[in-house]
């Protein structure tokens, strides 16, 4: 069981990502580490990139009422995000873009800035969730 934990729902909506953001600073200030670090930084963008997969592929069409959750949770000096959306056809896969696509590079992102990541197929829908260590913080940016 985590340390410290917290756990947010959010509408299939591209508003909630940057709310997720939020959410995340404040959670990572919460357990000290500051805004200003390079951690907090890459760990937001991968809350970032989670969270739009969930609300622009993870939603179920026609459909109302659902939600993303995102839960974030500290066990020493790893930090565990999880994002569920109710889509279980579509499971993301790491794949590489081509270089005139908009698209295509956010699990790049993830894989790039975790330790590890995956997915857990659920009953209704799936969870991606990434692991990442915390080193010694950064140097604060000026």
């Amino acid at each position: 069981m985590p340390e410290t934990f917290a756990s947010y729902k959010y509408p299939t909506t591209k508003r909630s990502v940057g709310r997720a953001r939020t959410d995340c600073r404040a959670f990572l200030t919460a357990c000290g580490i500051p805004d200003t670090d390079d951690f907090a930084d890459e760990l937001v963008l991968v809350v970032d990139e989670l969270m739009t997969n969930a609300v622009t592929h993870g939603r179920v069409p026609g459909t109302s009422g659902r939600q993303v959750r995102l839960t974030i949770g500290r066990t020493g000096d790893l930090l565990r995000v999880e994002v569920r959306d109710t889509q279980s056809d579509r499971m993301p896969q790491l794949r590489k873009a081509d270089g005139d696509e908009d698209n295509g590079r956010g699990l790049f992102l993830v894989d790039a800035l975790t330790c590890t990541w995956g997915v857990t197929g659920e009953a209704v829908g799936k969870t991606v969730w990434a692991e990442k260590t915390l080193t010694a913080l950064s140097a604060p940016r000026r």
